[in-house]
C-alpha cells in the first residue's frame, strides 16, 4: 500500500475503508463530535467490539448549545467500543485518525456528518509506522493536557445536555416569533442572494459550474450514474442546490429545479465529447480527457 494517498472530498466512502483495517485501537482528535459522525464510526465498527477507542474533543459549553460536539453522542460510544477514554481539551482545533500505530488519517474534517459527508474537506492518509508513532506521541501529549472525563461524569452532562436542549428549543421558538427574528431572516436572505448573485457575474453560468463539478467528480471517483452524481453534486454546492426553494436570479435558477440543470450540463459534456455514457448507464470521462 502507498505510504501517502490525498484524500478529497467528497470522502466518505475512503474514510469506511480506513477506518475498517482497524483491529485493535482508534485514537481520534476531534474538536466537534455529533450524532452522525458517532453513527457512522459505530457502524463501521460494529463487528469489531473488541477495539479500544481514545478520542480528543472540545467539550466546552458554547459547544455543547449548539450541539457541534454532542455529549449524548459520545455516550454512544461506549455501547460500540471494548474500552472508551475521552479527554476535552480547550482551543482544540486538531482532526486526527490514527488506526492501531501504523496508520492514520491528518485532515480538516471534524467526526460529524458535515466532516465526514457533506462538508469540502481534505485531508491525508499515512501508511508509514514511524510517522504515525510521532504523531500519536504528540496525541497521546494533548489528551493529557486535557480533561479526562469518565463514564459516569459524561453520564451527568449529558443529562443537563438534554435539558439545556428543551430549554433551547423553546427559547428559539419564542425568538422565533419576534420582529427581530423575522428580521434577521430578512437580511439573511438579502445576504444569501447577493452571494448567489456572485455565482453568475461575468458569464459563469451554473451550466459551467455543474459540468466543471461533474468532470471533477468523474475524475476523483470513476465512473458514476446520475443518481450517484447527484448527491455528490449536492454535497459540493449546497447553495444551488437547494430542493426547498426555486429563484431566478440574473436569469438563473437556483433551487429545486437543479438537478434538470444538472442533465443539461451533462448533455453539454456529451456533445463536446468530453464524457459519454456507458452500457450500465454510468457517465465515464472519455479517454483522451482523463488528464
Amino acid at each position: 500500500m502507498q505510504k501517502i494517498k490525498f484524500l478529497l472530498s467528497p470522502w466518505k466512502n475512503e474514510f469506511i475503508e480506513i477506518i475498517k483495517q482497524v483491529q485493535k485501537e482508534l485514537f481520534i482528535s476531534s474538536p466537534y463530535v455529533d450524532q452522525k459522525g458517532v453513527d457512522l464510526l459505530c457502524k463501521i465498527i460494529k463487528r469489531k467490539r473488541q477495539i479500544k477507542l481514545s478520542l480528543i474533543t472540545n467539550l466546552t459549553i458554547s459547544n455543547i448549545v449548539n450541539k457541534f460536539t454532542d455529549p449524548i453522542a459520545l455516550l454512544k460510544l461506549y455501547k460500540n467500543f471494548n474500552a472508551v477514554e475521552i479527554s476535552s481539551l480547550g482551543r482544540l482545533h486538531a482532526k486526527v485518525y490514527l488506526i492501531d500505530n501504523v496508520g492514520g488519517i491528518i485532515t480538516s474534517a471534524n467526526l460529524t456528518g458535515g466532516g465526514l459527508i457533506t462538508n469540502f474537506e481534505y485531508g491525508v492518509f499515512i501508511n508509514d509506522k514511524d510517522i504515525i508513532s510521532t504523531v500519536k506521541d504528540d496525541m497521546v501529549k494533548y489528551f493529557s493536557l486535557g480533561n479526562i472525563l469518565d463514564k459516569e461524569v459524561l453520564e451527568k452532562i449529558t443529562e443537563e445536555t438534554k435539558k439545556i436542549y428543551i430549554v433551547k428549543k423553546k427559547t428559539d421558538n419564542l425568538v422565533g416569533k419576534t420582529k427581530l427574528a423575522q428580521l434577521l431572516k430578512h437580511v439573511t436572505e438579502n445576504l444569501n442572494i447577493e452571494l448567489l448573485k456572485n455565482r453568475v457575474k461575468e458569464g459563469k453560468t451554473i451550466n459551467a459550474i455543474f459540468s466543471d463539478t461533474i468532470l471533477y467528480l468523474l475524475k476523483k471517483k470513476g465512473p458514476l450514474s446520475t443518481t450517484e452524481l447527484h448527491p455528490l453534486i449536492q454535497s459540493i454546492h449546497p447553495d444551488i442546490c437547494d430542493d426547498s426553494i426555486d429563484r431566478v436570479i440574473n436569469g438563473q435558477h437556483f433551487g429545486k429545479k437543479w438537478k434538470h440543470q444538472v442533465r443539461s450540463a451533462q448533455q453539454f459534456l456529451k456533445r463536446q465529447g468530453l464524457i459519454y455514457r456507458d452500457r450500465n448507464n454510468k457517465w465515464r470521462l472519455n479517454i483522451n480527457n482523463e488528464e
